[in-house]
């Protein structure tokens, strides 16, 4: 069997690799030349992994179309903002009929405030032959640190329809267990917002508070991503599963997080926050996210005050303390509101 991923950073990196434990081959396609050539001639990722080597059935390509031919599924790693110009792309290469299209990456097209399935599903459900394409998503608490290590993980894979079982089968490893959850629309959400609260715990840890503080800002960022959520149409239960509660313990917590880093770095006040992302290795999601659960947000009219203080401090030039001590001082109300 042939995987295609789309995307060489480290998450692409890092699934390709367990991928490649279970299926024949794995192609990976990406735009750096420098990571493409690395992965195809050296079986080796030294932006993201130095000295991990990768096995000899995953390669790379800059040739998109090579890449997804013949494959039998295709994983989508790329930055939320890059998907649709990718998936109109992809309409014109030889997919196979039927080939599933599942997106691993976490976010919202901010332009136009649509979940990365709603975006794919528009521009790939059905290709130029006329075949369909089934629309899923792989999401979870997954840092690629951790996976491209073989340390234990759960991710749930969601989509409409009963088509997924089979997949979930092919993707489940000793390392990775998978479980499947048709609330696409609750596990897309849950696993987008919960970025915007790992910053807010980023911009708590910079300041120097400790772990009361954490547990609240995650608990009540908990609530926000539920209210929001169950507002768009999604299922309480999936944001008390690994989308929503275990992607936001996992992201607010971890090292690894760039979004926690990002709001660190932020509080810490060394530079503006817009340099601070213009410099970033890797995309910030959260912080992109954060606008668009704010226009959500007053579209559907619900109430995200932590969501309301990032946006303040990343775009109007609130200091992050401020932020906190207007959240501490806000109406007390009944924590069940």
């Amino acid at each position: 069997m042939k995987a295609a991923v789309l995307g060489t950073g480290s998450w692409g990196t890092g699934f390709g690799r367990h991928l490649a434990s279970l299926w024949s081959e794995v192609v990976m396609w990406g735009v750096e030349p420098s990571q493409v050539d690395a992965i195809a001639t050296t079986h080796a990722n030294p932006e993201y992994f130095p000295g991990l080597l990768l096995p000899p059935n995953l390669t790379a390509t800059l040739d998109l179309a090579a890449a997804v031919g013949g494959a039998d599924a295709v994983f989508v790693v790329l930055p939320s903002q890059a998907v649709r110009d990718v998936a109109i792309r992809l309409r014109t290469c030889d997919l196979r009929p039927g080939c599933p299209i599942v997106c691993l990456s976490k976010g919202l097209e901010l332009d136009t405030l649509k979940r990365l399935s709603t975006v794919l599903e528009e521009e790939l459900c059905q290709d130029a032959a006329g075949g369909s394409h089934p629309i899923g998503v792989l999401l979870g608490p997954s840092h690629a640190e951790e996976v491209v290590l073989g340390m234990p993980t759960a991710l749930v894979l969601a989509g409409y329809g009963d088509g997924w079982h089979a997949l979930q089968g092919r993707l489940a490893g000793p390392t990775l267990r998978v479980y499947t959850n048709d609330d696409l629309l609750g596990v897309e959400i849950a696993a987008a917002f919960k970025n915007v609260i790992a910053i807010a715990v980023g911009m708590c840890d910079g300041l120097g508070y400790g772990d009361n503080t954490r547990g609240a800002v995650m608990t009540r960022g908990l609530k926000e991503l539920a209210r929001l959520g169950i507002a768009l149409g999604g299922r309480f239960d999936t944001f008390y599963g690994l989308s929503g509660i275990g992607d936001l313990i996992t992201t607010c917590t971890s090292r690894h997080s760039r979004n926690r880093n990002f709001g660190e770095a932020v509080a810490r006040g060394d530079h503006d926050p817009q340099e601070i992302l213009r410099d970033a290795k890797q995309v910030v999601e959260g912080a992109v996210m954060t606008q668009a659960a704010l226009k959500l947000s007053a579209k559907h009219q619900i109430e995200l005050p932590i969501t309301q203080e990032v946006h303040h401090v990343l775009y109007s030039g609130k200091s992050a303390a401020r932020a906190m001590q207007d959240l501490m001082e806000r109406t007390l109300r009944s924590e069940l509101e």
